[in-house]
């Protein structure tokens, strides 16, 4: 009987103040979903990362060799090679050492540009220089490995990758702010939107809350049917929030695998994280804020 009365309270609530109700849920979806966007952003950031800095390699360059057309006064000499090779064989940071000639870095250009012939005849396979493609345990000691060869004899040119990818990362991480500053708002109003809400039903129903506490109800017998109404908002807004993460995810998922760089992105694993918070936000603080707002209210 008790909880068929709370059911019946609880329907009343929800119908009486309708456009508020509306207003709660939809901002209640728009802040949930907005968390849930950004902690997919940062796992997918967080797997680009590490795959770009897993598949970086440091590029040791060396002069041209001494006896070529184009040689400097500093060019290299099979000596100087084998003296960096050995250097780069005595740093516990390195993983891989590859060696690259001339006639391979040749082919390699050609096979990056091949609708490009003129860029293939002005660079011809002599004007390119020879190097190591060294392979770090950890891509984030780049530094050690450039301090430690750099000035050796024979080499030009000591370069990562990284520096390319740091703009786009950086991109990422304000556009992680800006969501979650956006979102903040969002929970805030929404928050309000529930407190106003809650506000309205018990002073609409406040003769019935009055009766009620006169025949010897328990606060919580009164309160229960106004926190549930706050939760069936959080409730229903999360799985709007839920349902339009994961429609999104998968109209962009097929995008993002052909786009090799950025299918990070569209892995299940970043989705799944997410679920948790935004179950625990949109669920428990409309709940919580309508507890809170009734309390306070029962005092006057």
């Amino acid at each position: 009987m008790r909880t068929q009365f709370v059911m019946s309270e609880l329907a009343i609530g929800l119908r009486r103040n309708v456009t508020m109700t509306i207003a709660a849920v939809v901002t209640i979806m728009i802040s949930v979903g907005l968390l849930g966007f950004t902690l997919t952003l940062r796992s997918g950031t967080h797997r680009l990362q590490q795959d770009v800095l897993n598949q970086i390699e440091v590029s040791v360059y060396f002069t041209l060799p001494c006896g070529s057309s184009n040689a400097t006064a500093n060019c290299s000499t099979p000596a100087d090679q084998a003296n960096v090779q050995k250097i780069l064989q005595g740093l516990p940071q390195v993983e891989k050492i590859t060696y690259i000639s001339q006639d391979q870095a040749c082919a390699r250009f050609k096979e990056e540009y091949p609708d490009n012939p003129d860029l293939i005849k002005a660079a011809p396979c002599a004007a390119l220089p020879s190097s190591f493609a060294v392979k770090l345990k950890d891509p984030r000691q780049f530094p050690v490995i450039q301090s430690a060869v750099s000035q050796a004899n024979g080499v030009d040119e000591v370069t990562n990758a990284q520096h390319l990818f740091d703009a786009l990362f950086h991109f990422f991480h304000v556009l992680q702010i800006a969501v979650l500053v956006v979102m903040l708002f969002a929970l805030v109003a929404a928050l309000l939107l529930i407190y106003n809400a809650m506000l309205v039903a018990a002073f609409s129903r406040r003769r019935e809350t009055g009766i009620m506490r006169l025949v010897g109800a328990s606060d919580f017998y009164i309160q229960a049917p106004f926190i549930l109404e706050g939760t069936v908002i959080g409730v229903v807004g999360t799985a709007l929030a839920i349902l339009g993460l994961g429609l999104g995810r998968l109209l962009i998922v097929g995008s993002l695998s052909k786009a090799q760089l950025l299918a990070p992105f569209g892995a299940v694993s970043n989705f799944t994280h997410a679920l948790v918070p935004m179950i625990l936000l949109g669920v428990l603080l409309p709940a919580i804020a309508s507890f809170v707002t009734l309390q306070r209210h029962m005092r006057v």
